[in-house]
């Protein structure tokens, strides 16, 4: 009888471990912060979706936008991506220096002000993964 119980029992400890340790993997990421542009921050000087290209986005990241005055920063959907405007659903931020975290896949942004700076290239799309296990 002991040892039925306790093969019913092993398996059962194990999934639970197997668990646990995937939790913590996805759990204890911790998340990077990028400043938009780098030095020249959220401006039109510099390509924003050049300044993305090779950099490794995980959802909970945090881009930090900072710009002056003549610009603001606009969370879009695709569509708004696309055609640079800003409709219902979008959010805006004009503060100069904001910290918008990463959801889970495609993140579009544009600066809505000055008008057609958009259409000039000052927007950019980003795909946050999953973050990476923890070794």
């Amino acid at each position: 009888m002991a040892i039925r119980g306790s093969s019913i029992l092993i398996p059962a400890m194990l999934f639970f471990m197997v668990f646990e340790l995937q939790y913590e993997a996805i759990h204890s990421y911790t998340s990077v912060h990028y400043m938009v542009g780098d030095e020249d921050g959220w401006d039109p000087v510099i390509s924003m979706q050049g300044w993305a290209q090779g950099k490794h986005f995980h959802v909970g990241d945090v881009l930090e936008f900072k710009y002056d005055d003549a610009f603001d920063v606009s969370i879009v959907d695709k569509a708004g991506y696309d055609d640079c405007f800003v409709s219902d659903t979008s959010i805006q931020f004009s503060d100069g220096d904001d910290n918008i975290k990463l959801a889970f896949d495609a993140n579009y942004f544009i600066s809505s002000l000055p008008t057609n700076i958009c259409a000039g290239g000052m927007k950019m799309a980003i795909n946050a993964i999953a973050p990476p296990p923890s070794v």
